[in-house]
């Protein structure tokens, strides 16, 4: 095992300094031979629902692998709770081939050696895969010039919306579509604030986290220890509690807490906003979303236009171990999970007239009194987490229409990327472990606070930045700046 990952590095090293790579055959084996002797790829994805049937939908995939590709796969869903720790286990040896590559960072994926080289694979790969992804996208997952991971499929950025209470919304004789700041969201929320008194105006989008950022790009780290401003098209990085977007957003909804707007115990929150609006409990909420409908009786009104951050791309990829015992066949089934679209339906949407059927449309639907939390294989809602969608794989109607997958393609081409869009920034390296450390400490006593408006940031902002820098921010955006200054410089920016 450890002559293949010093191949697999010495591999790296002489395509990085040769700065190409020379064609080779791609790999193939052979369909008419026996399944049972063909070599098996071991797949792990992490998994939010029940997935009993899975043996089910790995025996119809084996068929169609074994008469178009000669390989054979076993699936190995791990819960979500026991992902990390599980996944990291698997690649200290060769019991996994193929591996969603999350939560961690691609670049500690990289830095731990834990993945093989894919230059040659994609030297040699169709324009269909190629063509996929944009270079931007492609060498986000790269390190010194070395392919080591392939982009999955989901949305890439965020639009920010406002969710309202259809029925009250138009109640108030307003348009949702007509709503586009806000400077018309408070309006909006001051006049339901009158008019419905006895619920919350607004509530958090979810717990107490008021919404997921929202024009902030901590380069990759969503602790927002150090960001870039203006939805990462700034090119200096400040302090979080210095931040221009931020200090204004949180003296808006500080005065929407003064003025009564505010859940008074939003930091003790647990649920969720839309479930508040649904219930009735609530008027609105903030949210992050891309392409997918609004929850039934809610509507919506965007704020900010589709934005990805700098690391977006690369917080879920697809790699292959450097331990595979067979790196090749590995190569050839996960090609496959981007080129096929009926081995894509059945690890999604799971095998038809069983996990799904098709509807009207020409989407899935659950079959009758099923859904995703008591379907025997319930991996439609979690697309997100495999490799990928052709636009004729049926999406489960929950997440909308069914050109839901080309509808997200191109949601994901609208999205305005971040400056630092691909840049890697590894705190070990940069001897910032500590005060990282530190200043996440000092973030999390004030962050959430802020932004529900429970705190006053005349006062509290200078005090958070002052124990920031106590803690080493102006170490951290230093060292940020000089990587950010770096990728720039090198991208002739």
């Amino acid at each position: 095992m450890m002559g293949k990952r010093i191949a697999s590095l010495l591999l790296a090293a002489v395509m990085t300094a040769a700065g190409a790579v020379t064609a080779f055959a791609a790999p193939e084996f052979p369909t008419d031979v026996d399944p049972a002797d063909m070599p098996v790829v071991q797949f792990a994805a992490p998994t939010f629902y029940d997935v009993t049937d899975a043996p089910l939908v790995e025996a119809a995939m084996n068929e169609i692998l074994a008469e178009r590709y000669g390989v054979q796969v076993k699936l190995n869903y791990i819960g979500i709770g026991s992902w990390q720790q599980q996944s990291n286990l698997l690649l200290t040896g060769d019991e996994v081939d193929v591996l969603t590559l999350w939560p961690l960072p691609l670049s500690t994926f990289i830095n731990n050696m834990q993945l093989y080289p894919l230059d040659e694979y994609l030297a040699d790969a169709p324009e269909e895969l190629l063509n996929k992804f944009t270079q931007q996208q492609w060498d986000a997952c790269k390190s010194e010039g070395v392919q080591y991971s392939v982009p999955n499929l989901r949305n890439y950025g965020n639009i920010f919306i406002c969710y309202w209470d259809e029925a009250k919304l138009h109640e108030l004789g307003y348009n949702e579509d007509e709503i586009t700041t806000l400077d018309q969201i408070e309006e909006v929320l001051y006049k339901a604030h009158e008019a419905y008194p006895d619920i919350y105006t607004i509530v958090p989008q979810s717990q107490a986290t008021m919404c997921n950022g929202i024009y902030w790009d901590g380069l990759g780290d969503q602790n927002y220890i150090g960001v870039l401003g203006n939805c990462g098209q700034d090119t200096t990085v400040t302090d979080i509690f210095e931040c221009e977007d931020f200090v204004n957003f949180c003296k808006r909804t500080h005065q929407w807490y003064l003025d009564g707007l505010m859940m008074g115990d939003a930091l003790s929150n647990q649920e969720n906003g839309s479930v508040m609006i649904q219930n009735g409990a609530a008027f609105a909420s903030l949210s992050n979303r891309a392409c997918e409908p609004s929850p039934a009786g809610l509507t919506q009104s965007k704020f900010v236009d589709a934005w990805s951050d700098a690391t977006n791309v690369t917080a879920l990829t697809y790699g292959i171990n450097n331990l595979s015992s067979n790196p090749d066949a590995a190569w050839v089934f996960l090609q496959a999970m981007y080129l096929d679209t009926d081995l894509q339906t059945l690890l999604i949407d799971g095998i038809e007239g069983t996990h799904y059927i098709i509807n009207e449309e020409g989407g899935a639907s659950y079959p009758e009194g099923v859904d995703a939390n008591s379907s025997t294989y319930g991996m439609a809602q979690a697309y997100w987490s495999l490799p990928y969608a052709n636009s004729d794989v049926p999406p489960i109607d929950i997440l909308g229409p069914a050109s839901f997958f080309s509808d997200l393609i191109a949601f994901n081409e609208s999205c305005v990327p971040s400056v630092a869009t691909g840049i890697t920034i590894d705190t070990t390296a940069m001897g910032i472990v500590d005060e990282y450390a530190a200043c996440l400490n000092v973030k999390s006593k004030y962050y959430d606070g802020l932004m529900n408006g429970v705190l006053d940031p005349e006062t509290t902002l200078p005090q958070a930045h002052q124990e920031m820098v106590d803690a080493g921010i102006e170490k951290i955006c230093e060292a940020k700046q000089a990587a950010l200054d770096e990728f720039l410089a090198a991208k002739g920016e």
